[in-house]
Protein backbone atom coordinates (compact mmCIF):
# COMPACT_ATOMS: atom_id res chain seq x y z
CA UNK A 1 0.00 0.00 0.00
CA UNK A 2 1.58 3.56 -0.60
CA UNK A 3 2.55 5.78 2.08
CA UNK A 4 0.89 8.68 3.27
CA UNK A 5 3.72 11.27 1.51
CA UNK A 6 3.29 9.45 -1.37
CA UNK A 7 -0.57 9.28 -2.15
CA UNK A 8 -0.44 12.95 -1.30
CA UNK A 9 2.21 13.47 -4.02
CA UNK A 10 -0.17 11.25 -6.45
CA UNK A 11 -3.17 13.44 -5.57
CA UNK A 12 -0.99 16.39 -6.71
CA UNK A 13 0.39 15.18 -9.74
CA UNK A 14 -3.21 14.64 -10.79
CA UNK A 15 -4.74 17.73 -9.92
CA UNK A 16 -1.79 19.71 -11.69
CA UNK A 17 -2.93 17.57 -14.56
CA UNK A 18 -6.48 18.65 -14.63
CA UNK A 19 -5.52 21.92 -13.59
CA UNK A 20 -3.39 22.28 -17.03
CA UNK A 21 -6.20 23.72 -18.74
CA UNK A 22 -7.20 27.03 -19.79
CA UNK A 23 -9.03 29.62 -17.05
CA UNK A 24 -13.08 29.27 -17.40
CA UNK A 25 -13.67 32.70 -16.98
CA UNK A 26 -12.25 35.81 -15.94
CA UNK A 27 -8.72 36.35 -14.37
CA UNK A 28 -10.47 39.62 -12.73
CA UNK A 29 -13.04 38.86 -10.69
CA UNK A 30 -16.82 40.74 -11.40
CA UNK A 31 -18.03 41.87 -7.66
CA UNK A 32 -21.19 43.33 -7.37
CA UNK A 33 -21.63 46.84 -6.48
CA UNK A 34 -22.02 47.02 -2.73
CA UNK A 35 -22.77 50.63 -0.99
CA UNK A 36 -21.23 49.29 2.08
CA UNK A 37 -17.58 48.78 0.81
CA UNK A 38 -15.47 50.57 3.04
CA UNK A 39 -12.27 50.18 2.00
CA UNK A 40 -10.34 48.34 -1.42
CA UNK A 41 -6.47 48.50 -1.42
CA UNK A 42 -3.72 46.60 -2.19
CA UNK A 43 -0.22 45.77 0.39
CA UNK A 44 3.01 44.58 -1.01
CA UNK A 45 4.91 42.51 0.96
CA UNK A 46 7.75 40.03 0.21
CA UNK A 47 7.41 40.02 -3.22
CA UNK A 48 3.45 39.24 -3.32
CA UNK A 49 0.91 41.76 -3.57
CA UNK A 50 -2.81 41.36 -1.56
CA UNK A 51 -5.66 42.64 -3.03
CA UNK A 52 -8.26 43.13 -0.19
CA UNK A 53 -11.57 45.05 0.38
CA UNK A 54 -13.50 45.90 3.91
CA UNK A 55 -17.36 45.33 3.75
CA UNK A 56 -19.01 47.65 6.79
CA UNK A 57 -21.89 49.35 7.40
CA UNK A 58 -19.44 51.45 10.23
CA UNK A 59 -16.17 52.22 8.81
CA UNK A 60 -14.96 52.78 11.94
CA UNK A 61 -16.75 50.16 14.03
CA UNK A 62 -17.18 46.24 14.78
CA UNK A 63 -15.18 43.37 14.85
CA UNK A 64 -13.21 42.25 12.03
CA UNK A 65 -14.11 38.69 10.18
CA UNK A 66 -12.55 37.35 7.32
CA UNK A 67 -13.30 34.27 4.95
CA UNK A 68 -10.65 31.89 3.28
CA UNK A 69 -12.00 30.45 0.19
CA UNK A 70 -11.57 26.70 -1.30
CA UNK A 71 -9.57 25.26 -3.32
CA UNK A 72 -8.30 27.57 -6.57
CA UNK A 73 -11.14 29.45 -5.82
CA UNK A 74 -11.37 33.63 -4.79
CA UNK A 75 -13.32 35.36 -2.16
CA UNK A 76 -15.96 36.68 -4.22
CA UNK A 77 -17.82 33.35 -3.98
CA UNK A 78 -19.47 35.14 -0.94
CA UNK A 79 -20.90 37.81 -2.67
CA UNK A 80 -24.08 37.97 -4.82
CA UNK A 81 -21.65 37.23 -7.43
CA UNK A 82 -21.74 33.59 -6.67
CA UNK A 83 -25.28 33.53 -4.96
CA UNK A 84 -24.31 34.16 -1.62
CA UNK A 85 -25.25 36.46 0.76
CA UNK A 86 -22.91 35.87 3.23
CA UNK A 87 -20.45 39.05 3.25
CA UNK A 88 -23.75 41.30 3.09
CA UNK A 89 -25.36 39.48 6.23
CA UNK A 90 -21.91 40.00 8.24
CA UNK A 91 -21.67 43.41 7.52
CA UNK A 92 -25.03 44.11 8.11
CA UNK A 93 -24.62 42.07 11.45
CA UNK A 94 -22.20 44.86 12.47
CA UNK A 95 -19.01 43.20 11.61
CA UNK A 96 -16.14 44.69 9.19
CA UNK A 97 -15.54 41.84 6.63
CA UNK A 98 -12.37 41.50 5.33
CA UNK A 99 -11.99 39.85 2.39
CA UNK A 100 -8.18 39.31 0.97
CA UNK A 101 -7.92 37.91 -2.43
CA UNK A 102 -5.44 34.85 -2.77
CA UNK A 103 -2.89 35.70 -4.50
CA UNK A 104 -2.89 34.97 -8.36
CA UNK A 105 -6.43 36.35 -8.79
CA UNK A 106 -6.70 39.19 -10.48
CA UNK A 107 -4.74 42.49 -8.17
CA UNK A 108 -2.81 40.14 -5.83
CA UNK A 109 -0.04 38.40 -7.19
CA UNK A 110 3.11 36.48 -6.16
CA UNK A 111 4.88 33.35 -6.77
CA UNK A 112 2.51 30.15 -7.24
CA UNK A 113 5.44 27.73 -8.25
CA UNK A 114 4.16 24.54 -6.28
CA UNK A 115 7.93 23.87 -5.04
CA UNK A 116 7.87 27.30 -3.76
CA UNK A 117 4.69 27.72 -1.84
CA UNK A 118 3.70 26.09 1.82
CA UNK A 119 0.86 26.33 4.08
CA UNK A 120 2.93 29.19 6.08
CA UNK A 121 3.23 30.98 2.97
CA UNK A 122 -0.06 31.45 2.52
CA UNK A 123 -0.56 32.02 5.92
CA UNK A 124 1.47 35.10 5.97
CA UNK A 125 -0.17 36.25 3.12
CA UNK A 126 -3.11 37.09 5.64
CA UNK A 127 -1.01 38.35 8.06
CA UNK A 128 0.62 40.46 5.87
CA UNK A 129 -2.89 41.96 4.63
CA UNK A 130 -3.94 41.97 8.46
CA UNK A 131 -1.02 44.08 9.77
CA UNK A 132 -0.73 46.34 6.82
CA UNK A 133 -4.78 47.03 7.66
CA UNK A 134 -3.79 47.41 11.08
CA UNK A 135 -6.06 44.40 12.45
CA UNK A 136 -4.51 42.87 15.76
CA UNK A 137 -7.31 40.60 15.86
CA UNK A 138 -9.67 38.70 13.67
CA UNK A 139 -12.24 35.91 13.83
CA UNK A 140 -11.41 33.32 10.27
CA UNK A 141 -13.65 31.28 8.65
CA UNK A 142 -12.18 28.79 6.21
CA UNK A 143 -14.49 27.18 3.54
CA UNK A 144 -13.25 23.64 2.57
CA UNK A 145 -9.62 23.86 1.81
CA UNK A 146 -9.31 27.55 2.92
CA UNK A 147 -10.16 25.73 6.48
CA UNK A 148 -7.00 24.11 6.55
CA UNK A 149 -5.66 27.75 6.25
CA UNK A 150 -7.45 28.95 8.73
CA UNK A 151 -6.61 26.20 11.51
CA UNK A 152 -3.00 26.48 9.76
CA UNK A 153 -2.72 30.16 10.62
CA UNK A 154 -4.54 29.94 14.02
CA UNK A 155 -1.90 27.59 14.92
CA UNK A 156 0.85 29.62 13.93
CA UNK A 157 -0.60 32.99 14.89
CA UNK A 158 -3.01 31.69 17.85
CA UNK A 159 -3.31 35.61 19.52
CA UNK A 160 -4.19 37.49 16.10
CA UNK A 161 -7.61 34.63 15.94
CA UNK A 162 -10.89 35.80 17.77
CA UNK A 163 -12.96 33.03 16.70
CA UNK A 164 -12.51 30.32 14.00
CA UNK A 165 -15.40 28.53 12.24
CA UNK A 166 -14.52 26.21 9.30
CA UNK A 167 -17.20 25.45 6.48
CA UNK A 168 -16.61 21.93 4.84
CA UNK A 169 -14.04 21.04 6.86
CA UNK A 170 -12.71 17.64 5.59
CA UNK A 171 -13.02 14.21 5.30
CA UNK A 172 -11.25 10.96 4.84
CA UNK A 173 -10.18 9.22 1.67
CA UNK A 174 -12.49 9.25 -1.43
CA UNK A 175 -13.73 6.27 -2.88
CA UNK A 176 -13.61 5.90 -6.35
CA UNK A 177 -16.64 7.16 -7.45
CA UNK A 178 -16.27 10.22 -4.64
CA UNK A 179 -12.84 11.12 -6.74
CA UNK A 180 -14.52 10.97 -9.97
CA UNK A 181 -16.91 14.10 -9.32
CA UNK A 182 -14.23 15.53 -7.61
CA UNK A 183 -11.62 15.44 -10.63
CA UNK A 184 -14.16 16.48 -13.30
CA UNK A 185 -15.26 19.28 -11.40
CA UNK A 186 -11.98 20.61 -11.84
CA UNK A 187 -11.32 19.59 -15.01
CA UNK A 188 -11.88 23.06 -17.22
CA UNK A 189 -10.93 20.80 -20.34
CA UNK A 190 -14.60 19.48 -20.17
CA UNK A 191 -17.64 20.77 -21.36
CA UNK A 192 -19.92 22.76 -19.25
CA UNK A 193 -22.36 19.87 -19.94
CA UNK A 194 -20.23 17.74 -18.19
CA UNK A 195 -18.32 20.01 -15.73
CA UNK A 196 -21.94 20.61 -14.18
CA UNK A 197 -22.68 17.12 -13.76
CA UNK A 198 -19.73 16.33 -11.98
CA UNK A 199 -20.06 19.83 -10.04
CA UNK A 200 -23.54 18.96 -8.85
CA UNK A 201 -22.11 15.28 -7.59
CA UNK A 202 -19.06 16.54 -5.95
CA UNK A 203 -20.24 20.30 -4.29
CA UNK A 204 -23.66 20.44 -4.21
CA UNK A 205 -26.89 19.24 -3.12
CA UNK A 206 -29.80 17.50 -5.06
CA UNK A 207 -31.83 20.38 -6.33
CA UNK A 208 -29.49 23.40 -5.89
CA UNK A 209 -27.98 24.71 -8.93
CA UNK A 210 -24.26 23.49 -9.57
CA UNK A 211 -24.11 25.68 -12.53
CA UNK A 212 -23.48 28.70 -10.39
CA UNK A 213 -19.81 27.57 -10.24
CA UNK A 214 -19.05 26.80 -13.77
CA UNK A 215 -17.05 30.36 -13.53
CA UNK A 216 -14.68 31.71 -10.96
CA UNK A 217 -11.51 28.51 -11.12
CA UNK A 218 -8.35 29.77 -10.69
CA UNK A 219 -5.64 26.94 -11.85
CA UNK A 220 -2.18 27.84 -10.87
CA UNK A 221 -3.60 28.76 -7.44
CA UNK A 222 -5.35 25.43 -7.40
CA UNK A 223 -1.96 23.76 -8.41
CA UNK A 224 -0.05 25.57 -5.52
CA UNK A 225 -2.89 24.88 -2.62
CA UNK A 226 -2.39 21.56 -3.44
CA UNK A 227 0.85 21.03 -3.72
CA UNK A 228 1.03 23.47 -0.24
CA UNK A 229 -1.74 20.87 1.54
CA UNK A 230 0.55 17.95 0.54
CA UNK A 231 3.44 18.77 2.10
CA UNK A 232 1.50 19.22 5.83
CA UNK A 233 0.78 17.19 8.32
CA UNK A 234 -2.78 17.09 9.64
CA UNK A 235 -1.49 16.92 13.07
CA UNK A 236 0.00 20.08 12.74
CA UNK A 237 -3.36 22.51 12.13
CA UNK A 238 -5.88 20.16 13.35
CA UNK A 239 -6.52 21.03 16.83
CA UNK A 240 -6.20 25.14 15.49
CA UNK A 241 -3.34 25.34 18.53
CA UNK A 242 -6.30 24.27 20.97
CA UNK A 243 -8.39 27.02 20.20
CA UNK A 244 -12.20 26.61 20.00
CA UNK A 245 -13.92 26.53 16.59
CA UNK A 246 -17.31 25.74 14.85
CA UNK A 247 -17.82 23.35 12.15
CA UNK A 248 -20.44 24.39 9.94
CA UNK A 249 -21.13 20.68 8.12
CA UNK A 250 -23.05 20.42 5.19
CA UNK A 251 -25.85 17.10 5.83
CA UNK A 252 -25.45 16.08 1.66
CA UNK A 253 -21.42 16.20 1.74
CA UNK A 254 -20.96 14.04 -0.78
CA UNK A 255 -17.10 14.59 -0.34
CA UNK A 256 -17.07 15.12 3.07
CA UNK A 257 -19.99 13.70 4.37
CA UNK A 258 -20.99 14.13 8.23
CA UNK A 259 -19.83 10.99 9.76
CA UNK A 260 -16.12 11.37 8.22
CA UNK A 261 -15.81 14.72 8.55
CA UNK A 262 -17.86 17.29 11.27
CA UNK A 263 -18.82 14.60 13.52
CA UNK A 264 -15.66 12.76 13.14
CA UNK A 265 -13.65 15.74 13.92
CA UNK A 266 -16.02 16.55 16.68
CA UNK A 267 -15.88 13.23 18.26
CA UNK A 268 -12.18 13.40 18.23
CA UNK A 269 -11.73 17.10 19.75
CA UNK A 270 -14.63 16.95 22.16
CA UNK A 271 -15.91 20.41 23.55
CA UNK A 272 -13.33 22.29 21.45
CA UNK A 273 -15.79 21.85 18.82
CA UNK A 274 -18.94 23.53 18.47
CA UNK A 275 -20.52 21.54 15.35
CA UNK A 276 -23.97 22.26 13.75
CA UNK A 277 -25.28 20.92 10.44
CA UNK A 278 -27.10 22.52 7.91
CA UNK A 279 -29.86 20.39 5.56
CA UNK A 280 -29.90 20.94 1.25
CA UNK A 281 -26.56 21.55 1.60
CA UNK A 282 -23.16 20.15 -0.01
CA UNK A 283 -19.08 20.82 -0.50
CA UNK A 284 -20.13 24.62 -2.14
CA UNK A 285 -22.16 25.54 0.95
CA UNK A 286 -22.01 29.42 1.08
CA UNK A 287 -23.79 28.93 -2.70
CA UNK A 288 -26.52 27.11 -1.58
CA UNK A 289 -27.67 28.03 1.65
CA UNK A 290 -26.09 31.36 2.72
CA UNK A 291 -28.51 32.49 5.29
CA UNK A 292 -28.62 29.79 7.16
CA UNK A 293 -24.80 29.45 7.33
CA UNK A 294 -24.44 33.22 8.07
CA UNK A 295 -26.94 32.94 10.76
CA UNK A 296 -24.64 30.13 12.85
CA UNK A 297 -21.85 32.16 12.05
CA UNK A 298 -23.41 35.42 13.32
CA UNK A 299 -24.46 33.75 16.86
CA UNK A 300 -21.13 32.09 17.22
CA UNK A 301 -19.46 35.09 16.63
CA UNK A 302 -21.89 36.82 19.46
CA UNK A 303 -21.41 34.13 21.68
Amino acid sequence: MPTQPLLRRIAFAFFAAIFAGPIHGSDQPTWPAYDFLVRDTIINHQDASNHERIFAEDPNNGAYVSIIPSLGRGVEDYTEQYNSKIVTRLAKAGYRVVLVQPRGIGKSSGDLTPQNITMSAFAHDLKASFDGLGIESVSLVGHAWGNRLARTFTTLFPDRVEKLALMASGGGSLSEDQQKCLFGSFDLTQSDEDRTKSLQCAFFSKGNDASVWLNGWYPDLGKAETFAASMISEDFFKKAGGKPFLIIQAADDYIAPPDKAGKKLKAELGDQVSYVEIPNAGHALSSEQPDEIAKHLIEYLQE
